[in-house]
């Protein structure tokens, strides 16, 4: 007979006033810490660095696949970090990263000593070392949010932290597009990546003052760890969501791993376009957070989801059906990056915002995080590796069909496509987390659109 789980230790909640005072903080780290995100490992600007490295893109994938892999970490790291103290724990490793980042900057001088094979080489030790640190913070990031951020306002919370977060990442994005410009060699990536670490320390301080994750010692030892996650892995619900949200991050990752490279060799786009084009993603999150906000804490989580996951769906198709010769091109893809941003937004605020409120149970959320984060970490590391292999191996392919190209790349966007609507579908299964289901959101909004419109009479 297999045990059932464990409820944790009652978690010593802070009271709700001090978890609101804590949540301008909150805000403001993640605002910070998506300057040094963009500047440093994660973004086009770590992407075309790479390139101008002169690294394959099969290479290129493995080392992009390091920071979502280093996540099945979580799977044994969690119960000690609830033990020592989630805030110490996270802020410790938070601000060791920023170090460890650091360390890309003395790459001309390994480059310089040790050539393209020792820099390879030291690049790998970096980013490993660097995905570690992240794997082990961001595994106690989740439950630590869960405790901080009230339930009742935990759309509000996110609608305006993406706001303010995009927006600070559009400004990013488009300082580096603009340092970009016209400037070749590794310097000006270098400058970056310095900017970037200088505002991830900044963001580290922030956390300070953000109340909870204090040490719970006598909370989820081994053996009911290995139990609790044994019954979250029995939980159909939890699966389900599992399902869905595996599929969405690969066929999203599958093309938007190496997007900025497709722009820049396949439809001729200079590296400051590029750099530039990738804020307009922070400008349709942006414009669309509050709406998506607003809407979640109104009709729960799961028709703000189901809503963003099916435009989701349109982003591989737009790009697989865009004339590479069109004129205007710079224009479509814009419009393609704008409403990636809001349908992206609108996905992540709705799925973190059901998986919180509903999908993990707070008496055993060390267990249910810890394998949600060791999911994504093990589906997002598949997907820059098959689409670095998948490129790699194509890189003859080109067909034209129409004003089709039917290359590596168009493949990629299919596949893309299918995984989506496949994970829309599995989403679509979880249990939603208010009375409302999708389609009578729907029906109720085209209903009052429709009664607003200037027409009288049938339509």
């Amino acid at each position: 007979m297999t045990a059932s789980p464990v409820p944790d230790a009652p978690v010593d909640t802070p009271p709700e006033d001090v978890r609101l005072r804590g949540l301008p903080w909150l805000v403001g780290h993640n605002a910070l810490n998506a300057v040094f995100a963009y500047l440093t490992v994660f973004g086009p600007v770590f992407l075309l660095f790479l390139d101008e490295l002169g690294l394959p893109k099969a290479q290129i994938g493995l080392l992009l696949s390091l920071l979502p892999f280093s996540g099945l970490l979580a799977l044994g790291s969690a119960p000690v970090a609830t033990r020592l103290g989630r805030k110490r724990v996270f802020v410790t490793c938070w601000g060791s990263r920023k170090i460890v980042a650091a360390g890309l900057l003395l790459l001309p001088w390994v480059l310089a000593r040790w050539g393209h094979a020792g820099s390879l080489v030291y690049l790998v030790v970096v980013i490993a070392i660097f995905a570690v640190l992240r794997a082990v913070a961001e595994t106690v990031w989740y439950p630590w949010l869960q405790e901080v951020v009230p339930d009742r306002v935990r759309g509000r919370f996110g609608a305006t932290s993406t706001l303010v977060t995009t927006l600070v990442s559009c400004l990013t994005l488009a300082a580096a597009g603009q340092a970009l410009k016209g400037h070749h060699g590794l310097h000006v990536f270098l400058v970056l990546i310095a900017a970037g670490c200088v505002f991830g320390v900044l963001s580290v301080l922030a956390m300070l003052p953000v109340p909870g994750g204090q040490p719970q010692p006598q909370r989820d030892p081994g053996d009911q760890h290995l139990t609790n996650m044994r019954g979250a892995l029995r939980d159909r619900n939890f699966v389900l969501y599992l399902a869905g949200l595996g599929s969405v991050t690969v066929g999203t990752l599958l093309y938007l791993s190496f997007l900025p490279l497709f722009l820049k060799q396949a439809l001729g786009l200079p590296s400051g376009v590029v750099v530039t084009l990738e804020a307009l993603i922070m400008v349709g999150g942006a414009v669309s957070a509050l709406l998506w906000g607003f809407a979640a804490d109104r009709v729960g989580s799961r028709p703000v989801l189901m809503s963003a996951a099916a435009m989701t769906l349109l982003i591989p198709l737009g790009w697989l059906l865009l004339p590479r010769q069109a004129p205007h091109l710079v224009v479509w893809c814009a419009a393609l990056y704008l409403v990636h941003g809001m349908a992206l937004n609108g996905a992540a605020l709705g799925a973190g915002r059901l998986l919180l409120n509903d999908v993990v149970p707070v008496r055993q959320n060390t267990a249910y995080t810890a394998l949600y984060y060791a999911w994504i970490g093990l589906v997002g590391g598949v997907a820059p590796l098959l689409a670095g292999a998948l490129l790699q191996t194509g890189g003859g392919w080109h067909v034209p069909l129409g004003w089709l190209t039917v290359d590596a790349h168009a493949v990629l966007f299919a596949l893309a496509a299918v995984l989506i609507a496949v994970g829309w579908a599995c989403y679509g299964r979880v249990r939603p987390d208010d009375r409302y289901r999708t389609r009578d959101v729907l029906y109720a909004l085209s209903t009052r659109i429709l009664r607003r419109l200037p027409w009288r009479g049938p339509l």
